[in-house]
């Protein structure tokens, strides 16, 4: 005998039997028991949520003679007629290849004719959306008014397709994603009936592979059957799936979250050796339930042992809700472009670098994130002090007689001090002398000038907008501005000459022009001055 697939083998002929659709399950037995049978249906949901086999075991529980608890009987003679292949009571239509205006006609003229074996003529038509636009006009009056005989059931993946006039017509049940656990019940169910020993761990791995589709799950339990010899375990099906393990794809993770961006090229590396070929969807996964563990107190993840939900515990310390989120966004978002990239190994590098180094996203929430981790820090700052390392000493050990004194807790606001940066030869938290200030508003007034006086009107003008961030530093005429076609224009090779001829005429050969754009570096002193000052209190003592 021919081999049958598992996913055809223990197709559901009951609603019992039918796994994660309670829902629908339970209303369509409801109809059954109350002879409260509608005329058009719409199932619609993602591959392998059940559709096509309830539609079915739906069609035979309206025709059965002695239905069981609204379930098909399959024991009568209407049951056991309606399970042959050749019955034309339950008539399957693929729309896929069956999509046309004359096909649907067909449909409408065979309408008239009554079921041979039960009470109705079910039509079953899978891929509903795929029909024209004129065969769906040609479906209308039909589906609204059939004859008493006829039940339409349509099912699809793609509902948002369908024409609000069929919408309207139908009753409409949305299929879910079944979740792991059940389908890993389910699997274990299907092993225990087989005699197929397996690791429970293996069992959960090929449903989460499964992501919520039944079929898709059985599917592949049925290759790590052909697969594995004699028991189903954990490593064996993460290698015929080419899936990673917990282990690697943590330290994955890891480097990651903590922007090391040489060990996640490295581990990565290391997978794409081994022939990985789920890394997105098992690091997606890893950062999903990171969020779950952190942020729900004991939550049970079917896809995470024991011993691995404390270590993700205790990982999900160390890092804010937003760079988890914000990794697992990065990575997520480029699966569709995966699925089309003819060289996915540079694209998911790519990726993890930039999920390394979110410090480049300049986001509003990035921004914020990383000035909440800043205040952190500062705050660990003025609770614990600054630890400063000791050196080594040097002399032997013979000479250390003397006991040392207890050491001082350093002082912050000397340290502050001390540690201040410099910038254009200035303190940083002080402010230029008013001679530097108007001598150098002196020099760059004779400097445009000048300028006047050769006749370049166009930089004359351009010059003559700067009137602030003008200082002299190491023999050269700095001069700043937020404007940044004046900052281009005044670097440019002609006019940049030109600048520096016009400053040896004021102040000698030995001086040049440096022209430069506007941070607003003062603004931005004081606003950390006065955020220092807030943080640490008046215990913060700094010359402005």
């Amino acid at each position: 005998m021919a081999y049958v697939s598992l996913y055809r083998r223990f197709r559901p002929d009951t609603f019992e039997k039918v796994v994660g659709q309670d829902h629908i399950t339970k209303t369509l037995i409801n109809q059954i028991k109350n002879d409260n049978i509608g005329h058009a249906y719409l199932f619609t949901g993602t591959r392998g949520t059940g559709k096509t086999t309830c539609a079915k075991i739906f069609a035979k529980a309206v025709n059965c003679l002695s239905p069981v608890n609204g379930s098909p009987c399959n024991k009568c003679k209407v049951c056991v007629e309606l399970s042959k292949p050749n019955n034309i009571d339950i008539i399957e239509i693929d729309a896929a290849s069956n999509n046309g205006v004359e096909e649907i006609r067909q449909i409408k003229e065979n309408t008239q004719y009554r079921p041979t074996a039960g009470r109705y003529k079910v039509y079953i038509v899978d891929e509903v959306h795929m029909l024209t636009a004129s065969a769906f006009n040609a479906l209308l009056k039909t589906l609204e008014e059939p004859p008493e005989h006829i039940i339409f059931i349509l099912a699809t993946t793609e509902a948002q397709k369908l024409p609000a006039t069929i919408l309207s017509r139908c009753l409409r049940f949305d299929f879910r994603l079944v979740s792991t656990e059940n389908i890993a019940n389910l699997l274990m169910r299907i092993f225990d009936e087989l005699k197929v020993k397996y690791q429970k761990k293996a069992v959960e791995q090929i449903a989460l592979y499964g992501e919520g589709s039944v079929r898709d799950a059985i599917s592949v339990a049925d290759m790590c059957m052909s697969y594995c010899d004699k028991e189903i375990t954990l490593e064996a099906v993460l290698e015929a799936l080419g899936a990673s393990d917990f282990e690697i794809i943590n330290q994955l993770g890891q480097a990651i979250l903590q922007g090391d961006t040489k060990q996640a090229l490295t581990v990565l590396d290391k997978l794409f050796s081994q022939g990985r070929n789920t890394i997105h969807k098992d690091l997606c996964n890893y950062l999903r339930n990171l969020l779950a563990i952190k942020n729900i107190q004991g939550v049970k993840l079917s896809s995470v042992t024991d011993e691995e939900a404390v270590l993700l515990k205790e990982i999900s310390k160390n890092y804010e809700n937003y760079r988890i989120s914000r990794a697992m966004e990065v990575i997520s978002g480029i699966e569709t472009a995966l699925r089309f990239s003819t060289q996915p190994r540079i694209l998911l590098e790519a990726t993890v670098v930039k999920a390394c180094e979110l410090k480049l996203d300049t986001s509003s929430e990035a921004v914020a994130t990383r000035i909440k981790e800043l205040e952190n820090k500062l705050e660990q700052l003025k609770t614990e002090g600054i630890k400063i390392e000791k050196k080594a000493d040097k002399e032997p050990k013979e000479k250390k007689q003397k006991p040392q004194e207890p050491e001082e807790k350093p002082d912050i606001n000397k340290i502050l001090k001390g540690q201040a940066v410099r910038v254009e030869d200035k303190a940083i938290f002080e402010e230029a002398s008013t001679e530097e200030e108007e001598r150098a508003l002196k020099i760059w007034d004779d400097v445009l000038k000048s300028l006047n006086n050769m006749g370049e009107r166009r930089l004359f003008i351009a010059a003559s907008d700067i009137q602030e961030g003008i200082y002299l530093q190491d023999k050269a005429l700095v001069v700043r501005s937020q404007d940044d076609a004046t900052v281009k224009l005044l670097n440019r090779e002609h006019f940049h000459k030109t600048m520096n001829q016009a400053i040896k005429e004021v102040l000698g050969n030995e001086y040049s022009f440096i022209c430069e754009k506007s941070i607003g570096e003062t603004n931005g002193i004081k606003e950390g001055l006065n955020q220092l000052t807030q943080l640490f209190g008046d215990s913060l003592k700094i010359k402005k």
